[in-house]
């Protein structure tokens, strides 16, 4: 990464020793800003089926928006809680199991946990990690985020910013002093594809999918 790159997207980092695009965790299949927690945009582009909920504008215009990513591996055990009793912290073991969200979900004593839970703890949440139940479920999304400061990254490719903003339903518009200005982006028409196709009932035939959704 140039230091043009670096200080374009984030100057402010560089008090905390920069920025950096952070290997897929968690058993995400994207990256992630080490900054901000924005999924990297190319990564997103290259997601055939997302719609951009837009966040409230705290900080005066669209600085980003949420998107459920597909998950690849829907198969795939997570943590997806964990909870931890004071009043049983000489004795963990007596701690009643938490409230189930789900019947698709489990909660599991950490002293009674298998080496393949273990392991899923510590590719989730760290090796040094404990609590006395851990929560494992399915996930058939990723929640992610896209702060669009990202979108004016020199170094990112064209048409992955038109992408990202068709898809999004805002352009942006980075100038050199600081500003940024937006407007609304021509939508976008997915060609129809076997993992994005939805067939009319009326005539059996595929229909396109447009994304242009309204500010939230």
């Amino acid at each position: 990464m140039s230091k043009r790159e670096a200080e374009s997207v984030h100057p402010d980092a560089n008090r905390y020793g920069g920025w950096h695009w952070s290997r897929p965790r968690h058993g995400e299949h994207f990256r992630r800003c080490s900054y901000c927690g924005s999924v990297h945009p190319e990564d997103l582009a290259a997601e055939a089926l997302w719609t951009a909920e837009w966040a409230d504008q705290k900080y005066g215009w669209p600085h980003k928006f949420y998107v459920n990513v597909i998950n690849r591996d829907p198969s795939r055990l997570y943590v997806l809680g964990s909870s931890s009793g004071q009043s049983y912290r000489n004795d963990p073991d007596k701690q009643p199991a938490p409230v189930l969200k789900s019947d698709t979900h489990e909660w599991v004593r950490w002293s009674e946990l298998t080496p393949a839970q273990l392991a899923i703890v510590a590719e989730d949440n760290g090796a040094d990690y404990h609590a006395d139940w851990i929560e494992f479920g399915y996930r058939p999304t990723h929640f992610g985020k896209l702060y669009t400061v990202h979108l004016g990254d020199p170094a990112l490719p064209a048409d992955v910013k038109d992408l990202i903003e068709r898809r999004s339903g805002l352009a942006f518009t980075f100038y050199e002093d600081g500003r940024v200005g937006w407007h609304p982006a021509p939508p976008y028409v997915v060609t129809p594809t076997p993992a994005n196709t939805v067939v009319s009932t009326q005539t059996g035939a595929p229909n396109t999918v447009t994304f242009n959704p309204p500010l939230q």
